[in-house]
């Protein structure tokens, strides 16, 4: 490995830390970068082994790391939801650039004081959304830029997902909407589903009739209906219409519901075709009467992350993959999602089906992937598609929004 080469810390071991942590020693092996140190409270029986096997620092206290590991570039902050901003801002302090998991923060004031910081220190700061590849983010926006689709008008996204009981008993914070008095909105759109809410807002941004820096893509309202089969405080069916800056109207669907889970997608429609991604990184363009699929698979999203952070600290990239300017469209609709709805509605206990197998859903709502998808079809929130159990909301503005919570209530 050459003495030049970039390293980083790793703040949070657990959870998803641990596949940071295997990552970042699989590339380390590969001579990409070095992982100097790692920080956390309690180090799970997961990440232990490999942390003991590979001889690595731990700290207990990030604060202690941050002060002790001066010669470390960036920093990847993979801890609580509300752990987030305070632990990136204090990184950024001690002079280090950051990958941020996702979501940023709970709420738009804590995204907005990470940018002020980032500024003032001249630290970068990346956010983990799994986003499309960029070559399928070329691909979409070529497509749609070309004219091919016609005027994008609308663009859809799909997320069928299960989730058990005990996925909602893996952290005390889990499903809830504060713990230990700090908000962090646990639910199916700002946790499991996030990447591909994200994922529409970045399309939105990249075909948006804008300034350059998509500000086309800002959102200015948003309705969301949001509701809970399982007995959690959050959210874990949600639909959400957000109308953004240049016209375009966003629909996102969402359940932890279903009985079995299917490929998220992405579709943008235009007056003259539609284009479709999915996770697996496919895009399908439907135009002149013709249909045409491309594989634009890249590999492991956690390296292109870290390769760009890397290189856009050298500056021989100009851009972050998902910077935090672009992932607080993410927090702004998400808070005006909460704001919409006022509060999480339960599900009726006649239309759910409740299990603790380890293998089936937490609770399953009758018919979920019928009507999720005939909503999505429609463009329609699940109340407008004559869904029983659902019940309309207000549209909540956000084009001037700076603070949560504004008009949803938490629960008592």
């Amino acid at each position: 490995m050459t003495t030049d080469m970039r390293s980083a810390l790793l703040i949070g071991t657990g959870g998803f830390g641990n596949v940071h942590l295997r990552e970042l020693t699989r590339l380390e092996d590969e001579g990409v970068l070095r992982l100097a140190a790692a920080s956390d409270v309690r180090v799970p029986e997961q990440s232990a082994k490999l942390i003991a096997d590979r001889g690595l620092r731990v700290y207990g206290d990030y604060r202690e790391m941050l002060a002790a590991e001066t010669g470390a570039d960036f920093v990847i902050v993979c801890t609580p939801i509300q752990l987030h901003a305070p632990m990136c801002r204090d990184a950024m302090e001690a002079g280090y650039h950051v990958l941020l998991e996702k979501p940023p923060s709970a709420m738009i004031q804590d995204v907005d004081a990470i940018s002020e910081t980032a500024r003032r220190t001249g630290k970068l700061c990346g956010v983990n959304f799994f986003a499309p590849s960029r070559s399928a983010l070329e691909r979409i926006e070529r497509t749609a830029v070309s004219g091919d689709i016609g005027r994008v008008h609308s663009i859809k996204g799909l997320s069928l997902l299960t989730r058990t009981h005990a996925y909602f008993n893996r952290t005390p914070w889990a499903g809830k909407l504060r713990a230990n008095g700090a908000v962090v909105l646990d639910g199916a759109f700002h946790n499991p589903a996030a990447h591909l809410l994200y994922s529409m807002l970045k399309m939105a941004e990249l075909v948006s009739d804008s300034d350059g820096k998509g500000s086309g893509a800002d959102p200015l309202r948003v309705t969301a209906e949001m509701y809970h089969a399982n007995p959690i405080e959050s959210d874990d069916t949600t639909s959400m219409r957000i109308e953004l800056r240049n016209g375009t109207t966003l629909c996102f669907y969402v359940t932890l519901c279903a009985r079995q889970a299917e490929t998220q997608r992405v579709r943008l429609e235009g007056t003259e075709g539609a284009i479709e991604w999915d996770y697996n990184d496919r895009v399908t363009v439907w135009s002149k009467g013709e249909t045409r699929t491309f594989d634009c698979a890249e590999g492991s999203i956690l390296e292109r992350r870290y390769r760009n952070l890397m290189r856009a600290v050298e500056g021989s990239e100009d851009r972050l993959d998902v910077s935090i300017e672009s992932a607080r469209r993410f927090t702004l609709a998400a808070n005006g999602a909460f704001e919409s709805a006022g509060l999480i509605r339960t599900v009726p206990p006649a239309f759910v089906v409740r299990s603790t197998g380890d293998d089936q859903p937490g609770s399953y709502i009758h018919g979920i992937e019928a009507t999720l998808k005939e909503a999505f079809a429609a463009g329609q929130l699940l109340s407008e598609a004559g869904a029983p159990w659902a019940e309309p909301s207000t549209p909540y503005d956000v084009s001037d929004y700076r603070q949560f919570p504004q008009r949803f209530r938490f629960p008592e």
